[in-house]
């Protein structure tokens, strides 16, 4: 019961699976900012679709449609999609055949249910576009955060991971619809729940492995941050000792000075205890550690970062007011700050040196808040989350970590560009 002879009723079918797979692809994919361009795009594309499909199968038959949808209907899809999305070919590629897939599944399983109950058209159409609906739902409040950050991180082969969809989405259609119609084999729902069984298992392990690197990577960095920390504790101790000898030498320069002004002292020559205070330059010897803040390990970590971004030239701008007392984990504060200076150090490594900058403001009242900002060169643009999206290998991993920092302690947060610069505020 698939009702083949009711044209105005299979085009409302495959326009509800066109924007219902739409809906679950940009449900957990980063779209771009050029609104109209996208609904240009997605638009003219749905046109087509609906268009071509009255066509296609009032000359060639429901059947022939079926056949040919992977070349007319899916692969146009996903390059339309794909020239809206902000990602890579291969990432895109995973994200919108798995999607296709699991569009495939909904839809054939619609129909073999109400087949299997005996169904109306009108109890198609509605079971139809509820399944969608609660597809679209699920993924936008379930996975919108979890999806994008697996599928988009720093992990190489993606194009093979890709292949995977590819593999299943032409297998499934193959089974549906050669030799005959699906609805026609009595042998095709146990191959295809089969089938779907395999598909979910070896997703899982997929994305079981792309958690593992996920969280792989962010440890990596989070120890690339400890390091550094670390270095900004071994300066600090450094400078304290070689000041503390300083001081030393200083006191038996002192003393020696001071003795030397009381012979002279004695003999009533005021003109050579004169010239020799003057002469004298080992009291301003004492080289001040440098000091941000009261907690070890956030002042070793500015500290660390600071430093590190002078030496590539960068011009530090500091109003810091960061109080004894911390409102969190000083440890968990000092990554977020290593996180956005990290990414202010790379942005500001790209332009030249006499345009590197990055200011850094601190407030304490009447909330911590504090706000990192430095110039950058091409365009960004902003996921759904409001997260600056990176397609590019070794970012965007530090954005999502502040992203988990802010979520973790519900902090507010805030990235913006303005007049040239990019700026990042949060506020806990």
């Amino acid at each position: 019961m698939i009702f083949d002879d009711n044209t105005a009723y299979q085009i409302y079918r495959i326009f509800v699976a066109i924007f219902g797979t739409l809906g679950m692809v940009v449900a957990t994919s980063p779209m771009r900012k050029n609104y109209k361009r996208n609904l240009l795009f997605l638009g003219g594309y749905a046109i087509y679709a609906i268009v071509f499909t009255f066509f296609f199968m009032h000359f060639w038959g429901f059947l022939s449609f079926l056949r040919s949808v992977i070349l007319t209907i899916s692969l146009p899809g996903v390059i339309m999609i794909y020239m809206t999305a902000d990602t890579t070919v291969s990432r895109h590629v995973f994200k919108c055949l798995s999607q296709l897939l699991l569009s495939l599944y909904l839809l054939i399983s619609v129909t073999l249910l109400n087949t299997l109950f005996k169904g109306t058209l009108l109890s198609n159409a509605i079971l139809l576009l509820s399944a969608y609906l609660a597809a679209i739902v699920l993924e936008f409040f379930v996975l919108r955060r979890a999806f994008p950050d697996i599928t988009g991180m720093n992990t190489r082969g993606f194009g093979i991971l890709a292949l995977i969809p590819i593999a299943f989405f032409l297998f499934v259609m193959t089974l549906a619809l050669y030799p005959v119609h699906y609805t026609q084999n009595p042998a095709f729902p146990l191959l295809f729940y089969l089938s779907g069984a395999v598909i979910a298992i070896i997703y899982y392990a997929v994305f079981q492995y792309l958690r593992t690197q996920y969280q792989y990577q962010m440890d990596e960095q989070n120890r690339e941050i400890l390091e550094i920390q670390i270095q900004g504790i071994k300066k600090h101790v450094d400078d304290t000792k070689r000041n503390a000898k300083e001081v030393t030498l200083i006191w038996q320069d002192t003393h020696k000075m001071l003795s030397g002004i009381a012979a002279l002292a004695k003999e009533g020559n005021s003109k050579a205890i004169l010239d020799l205070v003057s002469e004298s330059t080992e009291l301003n010897r004492i080289s001040t550690p440098t000091h941000y803040c009261s907690d070890p390990i956030l002042n070793a970590t500015l500290t660390a970062y600071l430093e590190r971004a002078r030496n590539f030239g960068i011009t530090i701008e500091h109003h810091l007011a960061i109080p004894e007392s911390l409102p969190i984990d000083s440890a968990e504060l000092s990554i977020c700050f290593a996180n956005a200076l990290e990414n202010a150090t790379k942005a500001c490594t790209e332009l030249p040196e006499n345009e590197r900058k990055i200011i850094i403001r601190c407030i304490c009242r009447p909330a911590f808040m504090f706000e990192i900002a430095n110039p950058y060169k091409g365009q960004i643009t902003f996921g759904r989350n409001g997260l600056p999206t990176s397609t590019r290998t070794g970012h965007g991993t530090g954005t999502r970590s502040i992203m988990a920092f802010c979520e973790k302690h519900n902090a507010f947060y805030n990235f913006s560009t303005e007049g040239g610069w990019f700026k990042l505020v949060i506020a806990l």
